[in-house]
C-alpha cells in the first residue's frame, strides 16, 4: 500500500514538473513572439519614413523578422506575428482598413504562404535570400492582383510590373540578407 502512495506522489510530482516546464516554455514563446512582432512593427514604421520612388514601394525589412521567426517559432505563431505587424503598423500609421491596409495584408499573407512552404520544403536547396526574393515577388504579384480587381480596366499596373518585380528583387535580397544575419547571429 505504501508503494501505491509513493508511486502516486511521484506521478503527481512528474505532472507538476511537466506542467511547470510547459508553462515556462509557453511564456518564453509568447515573449519571443511579442518581441519579434514589436521589432517587425518598428521596422515597418521606420520603413514608412524612408523616401520611396513610388508611394507603395518599400524594401520589406520586416520580412527579415518573418524569415528569422520561421527558424524559431511555429507556423501559426509566425502568422500571428505577421498579422499583428500589419494591423498594428496600420493603426499607428493611420491606414487601418484603407486600400493600403488591404494591399499590405494581402501581400503579407501571400508571401507568408509561399515563404513558409519554401522554408519547409526547399530550405536545403534555396537560401534565405532566395526565399525572401520569392516572398517579395509573391507579395507584389498578389497586391497587383488586388489592384486589378479594384480598378477593373486599368492598364497602369501592367506598365508598373517590371519596376515592381525589379524592386521586389532588390528588396527581397536586402531583407533576405538581413534575415540570414539574424538567423545566424541570434
Amino acid at each position: 500500500m505504501s508503494n501505491t502512495g509513493t508511486s502516486e506522489q511521484v506521478s503527481l510530482a512528474n505532472t507538476d514538473i511537466s506542467r511547470t516546464i510547459r508553462e515556462s516554455l509557453g511564456r518564453k514563446r509568447v515573449f519571443c513572439a511579442a518581441f519579434l512582432a514589436t521589432l517587425a512593427i518598428f521596422l515597418a514604421i521606420a520603413e514608412s519614413i524612408i523616401p520611396k520612388p513610388l508611394p507603395w514601394m518599400r524594401l520589406g525589412l520586416a520580412n527579415a523578422i518573418t524569415l528569422y521567426a520561421f527558424s524559431v517559432m511555429k507556423p501559426r505563431e509566425v502568422l500571428l506575428i505577421i498579422v499583428g505587424r500589419v494591423v498594428a503598423a496600420s493603426l499607428l500609421l493611420g491606414t487601418f482598413l484603407s486600400i493600403g491596409f488591404v494591399l499590405s495584408l494581402t501581400g503579407a499573407l501571400s508571401s507568408f504562404l509561399v515563404m513558409f512552404f519554401m522554408y519547409r520544403l526547399c530550405r536545403r536547396w534555396v537560401s534565405l535570400v532566395g526565399i525572401s526574393i520569392v516572398g517579395a515577388v509573391t507579395s507584389n504579384a498578389a497586391q497587383l492582383a488586388v489592384v486589378n480587381a479594384i480598378f477593373v480596366g486599368s492598364r497602369l499596373s501592367y506598365y508598373l510590373l517590371p519596376f515592381l518585380f525589379l524592386f521586389a528583387l532588390i528588396g527581397g535580397m536586402i531583407s533576405g540578407l538581413f534575415g540570414r544575419f539574424l538567423t545566424e547571429n541570434l
